[in-house]
């Protein structure tokens, strides 16, 4: 039995199924099509969590002094 890949592409904003990454603009490899969809909403869920960390803490000093104008918590 072959499994099967799945990438969600952030262009098009779509699943597509391939064996290998089909461009950089890809996240996966997932094992089913329902996971590559709940990808970008997962990942986005990650990376709130990790700014409100204090992993984040030097990354946010950092942004502050830089003062580029990005809201960071």
């Amino acid at each position: 039995m072959v499994s099967q890949t799945y990438w969600y592409n952030l262009s098009t904003q779509s699943v597509i199924q391939d064996d290998e990454r089909p461009s950089e603009d890809c996240l996966g490899p997932f094992g089913s099509a329902a996971e590559a969809e709940d990808s970008p909403a997962i990942l986005i869920e990650y990376a709130r969590s990790w700014l409100e960390s204090d992993e984040s803490e030097p990354f946010r000093q950092m942004a502050a002094e830089a003062d580029d104008g990005v809201d960071l918590p």
